[in-house]
């Protein structure tokens, strides 16, 4: 049966199989979202479907497809496929493709699926892609509540065509501009798709990179992710990455999440390379490179303050956004971004419809580390040094936890524009700068609005010449009863001090607010935390 509350998420279908995410809703969003592509102008839509190796992706997979074969629109059908190539199949119009939809729950654990969608959304600059969300396909659902359609099981559809299998080669081969020197790369390379679909890229990648030894581990397309996480960014899921690169003597190691559109990396002796440092690093080989008086980069608030002097560095205006792709895109579109990413491994590229993409952000990097001559290591070296405590999540254990989360978030920006020694901006929970400037007055005046959001409330770019001593961010899950805290400061040592000091306060407004206990399920990245915190 379809759940209706997966009409109202915000980017995608997400939710555990097979209660929230099925066959059923798979074969009606693929109806929907011919019926939605009809209404803006498209007579018989043609539409490219891939999926990832999740256990339930086949059915889902199958199903939607033969929604939009039973609505008169033409699949196409792409199969195994990272999310990346499908984006950049919708974009480039592939097979006269108007619309792309992947199966996929990405970094979620092996019980969940959902489903992504994107069609092509020119602009009078760079071409862009549109995210087709839920909500919008909402209507259609509401109508046949009222006038049922017949069910997936009812439905006899004609057989429906085979995409061409060329889809991945060229995608790598799309991806492999980014590194133009690629024929003269040499050394081992480690590539961990975490038994996710990332694999699928391999047999081209080694061709078009023939003098590099590109090595794999937990290779194997397998829906239950036996080897590790499908998020490699949890903590451990890169220790076998980095016993594999130093073993092999690698140059680096690259780990890509479920549905390989995001990077993550291990230097040359086995150092995880935080998404921050991964940022930076490849800003700081694309601004270089870069022509033109404005070179604008967009990045989201969590990420860390040593992005914005890597952009101010090499001669970029940075432009702060909320967290989010959707945000994000729209930030890097309006502004004409060069450049875009987010903390959590999601690096985004103008020239591939500004979609993140994992293998174009390893082939870039790459592409810097030859021309340049350096290690993983040195090229994060040269980055400015900030101290931070990794995002840690604090469980909110109420039924009216998004109630909570959100007056907890409320009170603690007014606690600090209260004490008036800070700027507080609130675009996206609360980040809190500290110290302010006497010739920066308020916050508004840090941070300044930005063209295509005027109000301020999405994104804004940041005033040149301000260093902070310390910031933090809070903000809550949309989809999980979770507060997300992210510290960092421009020294080591006040460091743990700011983060108990501010989980402490957290906990208290949650008891304060809603009487709501709490827990902290993941302590980012201090040592000490857990014993500084039970002091006192």
């Amino acid at each position: 049966m379809l759940d209706a509350t997966q009409f109202d998420r915000g980017s995608d279908f997400r939710g555990d199989y097979p209660r929230q995410v099925n066959e059923e809703l798979g074969f009606f969003v693929g109806r929907y979202l011919v019926r939605y592509l009809r209404d803006q102008g498209s007579a018989t839509p043609k539409i490219i479907v891939g999926r990832d190796g999740r256990l339930s992706s086949p059915a889902i997979y199958g199903a939607l497809i033969q929604g939009i074969a039973a609505e008169g629109a033409e699949p196409l059908p792409a199969g195994l496929a990272p999310t990346d190539a499908i984006c950049w199949a919708a974009g480039a119009r592939l097979d006269a493709a108007e619309a792309g939809v992947m199966i996929t729950a990405s970094h979620n654990p092996p019980e969940y699926n959902g489903i992504k969608m994107v069609r092509p959304l020119p602009s009078e600059s760079l071409p862009g892609l549109d995210t087709i969300r839920p909500t919008h396909l909402k209507k259609y659902f509401e109508a046949d509540l009222r006038n049922p359609s017949p069910s997936a099981a009812s439905m006899t559809v004609a057989p429906f065509p085979s995409t061409p299998s060329r889809l991945v080669q060229e995608f790598v081969r799309h991806a492999c501009r980014w590194a133009p020197d690629r024929s003269a790369f040499r050394g081992t390379v480690v590539i961990d798709p975490g038994n996710g679909v990332g694999s699928v890229f391999l047999p081209t990648l080694r061709e078009e990179v023939p003098g590099a030894r590109i090595e794999a581990i937990a290779a194997t397309i397998d829906g239950r992710f036996p080897s590790r996480p499908s998020n490699p960014g949890l903590p451990g899921a890169m220790n076998a990455l980095a016993e594999a690169v130093q073993d092999r003597q690698a140059l680096f190691g690259a780990a890509l999440d479920g549905d390989a559109d995001r990077l993550f990396m291990v230097d040359e002796e086995g150092e995880v390379v935080t998404g921050d440092q991964l940022l930076a690093a490849i800003i700081a080989t694309v601004l270089p490179e870069t022509t033109g008086n404005e070179k604008p980069i967009a990045f989201t608030g969590t990420c860390s303050w040593s992005v914005v002097e890597t952009i101010w560095q090499h001669g970029g205006i940075p432009y702060l956004s909320k967290v989010g792709q959707d945000t994000l895109k729209r930030a890097m579109q309006n502004v004409g971004a060069v450049f875009g990413g987010e903390s959590s491994a999601h690096f985004n590229f103008p020239q591939s419809y500004f979609q993140d993409s994992g293998l174009i952000a390893l082939m870039a990097f790459w592409q810097a580390l030859h021309r340049r001559g350096q290690t993983v290591s040195q090229a994060v070296a040269e980055l400015p040094q900030w101290y931070h405590s990794g995002e840690i999540n604090i469980r909110i254990a109420s039924e009216d936890w998004v109630n909570v989360s959100k007056e907890v978030v409320a009170r603690l920006a007014q606690q600090y524009r209260d004490a008036g020694e800070t700027y507080v901006l609130t675009i996206d929970g609360v980040s809190v700068y500290s110290p302010k400037y006497p010739d920066i007055p308020t916050e508004n005046d840090l941070f300044l609005p930005a063209p295509g959001d005027e109000s301020g409330l999405l994104y804004r770019r940041v005033r040149p010449g301000y260093r902070p001593d310390w910031w933090f961010s809070l903000r809550r899950s949309n989809n999980e009863p979770l507060l997300r805290l992210n510290v960092e400061t421009n020294s080591k040592k006040p460091l743990e001090r700011h983060t108990v000091q501010l989980l402490r306060q957290i906990r208290s407004l949650c008891d304060e607010v809603g009487q709501a206990p709490t827990e902290i399920v993941d302590w980012g990245t201090i040592p000490s935390l857990k014993k500084a915190l039970k002091k006192g």
